[in-house]
């Protein structure tokens, strides 16, 4: 298959190319950066905001992995974020209806959901692809707004699109994207909070990437994508208990979700699992886990 993938050299971008190639695909790379010498692919560096740059990019290719886009909230850079991430969006679905790219995996977040916004009061456990989004803040929303704008595509042209929700993700090896075991043990709670302390491994969110230019489904669908336990050494139960004892479980029990699972995600993924026939790999618990 012959795929453009945009935000190449990003923390995600790096990994997938990486994965891609493995996978025996022909790559296309659009980045800002400059890629590095050796590279045995095309890659050209641009803005995703140059309509007639990405035109360009697309034609010939079979599909197109978009992940090119200002990953959180910059202060001070709202208007930077909604155009490189809706119009940046817009001009990559523009070009492959135009061109009849059959597929596009465009990288979303589980932020599109607006779960962590302040003002909700309508979350329920565990939390799943069907949360009515409610969305406030810049990137937050420049995500659910990408997700609308693959609704549209699909009622206008040929095109299967899968939206991916990764939730934070963290990366193996030791470098310098290894950040999480820099964060002082008595403040990971704080900081994963807000996503429920889900995480997700990169190179499952690439096998769920790469499952997905191929899964047997039409139109447009989003899956959330993360690990199957959750990033905190106490059970869940606890974490429920301290943190989110007043959120309804409308859909199972909470003792039948974790049966047998005492450290399960409080993200649900079944959605993933099922369409994509994608699973999860990596954990922190691994005992060779380098995080």
């Amino acid at each position: 298959m012959r795929i453009l993938v945009t935000g190449s050299t990003g923390g995600i971008g790096s990994w997938m190319v990486k994965r891609l190639l493995e996978a025996g695909h022909a790559l296309r790379t659009l980045d800002f950066t400059a890629q590095k010498k050796g590279s045995d692919w095309e890659h050209t560096p641009g803005d995703i905001c140059d309509l007639a740059l990405v035109r360009r990019l697309v034609q010939g290719m079979d599909a197109v992995v978009h992940l090119a886009a200002i990953p959180y909230d910059v202060p001070g850079r709202d208007a930077d974020i909604l155009q490189t991430n809706i119009q940046g969006t817009w001009n990559v679905l523009l070009a492959c209806s135009e061109a009849g790219v059959g597929r596009v995996v465009n990288f979303s977040s589980i932020n599109a959901l607006g779960h962590a916004e302040p003002f909700r009061d309508d979350l329920y456990l565990p939390l799943d692809d069907d949360l009515p989004h409610r969305t406030a803040r810049s990137y937050f929303l420049s995500k659910h707004i990408g997700e609308e704008l693959c609704d549209a595509f699909v009622r206008r042209s040929e095109m299967v699109i899968a939206s991916l929700r990764p939730t934070m993700v963290i990366y193996p090896g030791g470098g310098a994207r290894s950040w999480w075991k820099w964060i002082p043990e008595e403040r990971k709670a704080e900081f994963s909070r807000p996503d429920f302390f889900s995480y997700v491994d990169v190179r499952d969110v690439c096998e769920a990437a790469l499952l997905a230019l191929t899964a047997d489904f039409s139109g447009h669908q989003a899956f959330l994508i993360t690990a199957d336990d959750t990033s905190m050494n106490q059970p869940t139960q606890e974490l429920v208990d301290t943190y989110y004892g007043h959120l309804p479980w409308p859909k199972v029990s909470p003792g039948e979700y974790l049966a047998g699972a005492p450290y399960r995600s409080l993200v649900d993924c079944s959605r993933a699992k099922r369409v994509l026939g994608w699973q999860p790999k990596y954990s922190q618990r691994d005992p060779d886990a380098d995080y």
